[in-house]
């Protein structure tokens, strides 16, 4: 189902569709330490950068085409194997982007990975945002 959101950009918005894939996994997503809607801080994130590296770029749809991919990392607790404490989480968007740059279509694979670290210490927490163009084709 075709949602729409406001674009960081006044007056215009952004078109997203297939974000519900990732719905059994807010649970986890919310390890990241962005809360609970993710459709929100993925496409304002992707959006961001975007921008950042194509000025005067317009992002008008935003596609997740796949379940995210998920990987976490544990250590075991009191050297019992059976319990452990998560000490970092990755999620991963597989995206597709669909871009007016100076007029003309754009559409672009997009891995939107998040990584956290030190997340069984929390004044070490760290966030690290990797926005991975992985192809493109004019349309």
């Amino acid at each position: 189902m075709a949602e729409s959101m406001d674009s960081i950009i006044e007056g215009k918005s952004i078109e997203i569709t297939g974000f519900d894939c990732a719905e059994k996994s807010v649970h986890m997503i919310e390890w990241l330490g962005l809360g609970k809607d993710y459709r929100k801080f993925v496409v304002s994130d992707v959006e961001s950068e975007l921008y950042k590296q194509q000025p005067g770029s317009q992002l008008l749809k935003l596609h997740c085409i796949g379940n995210p991919e998920l990987l976490t990392g544990a250590l075991p607790q009191n050297s019992d194997e059976s319990k452990a404490i998560l000490t970092r989480f990755s999620a991963t968007f597989p995206l597709e982007a669909t871009v007016n740059l100076g007029g003309e279509v754009w559409i672009l694979t997009i891995d939107q990975n998040y990584y956290a670290e030190n997340l069984n210490i929390p004044n070490e927490r760290k966030l690290t945002q990797n926005f991975n163009v992985k192809g493109s084709a004019k349309q």
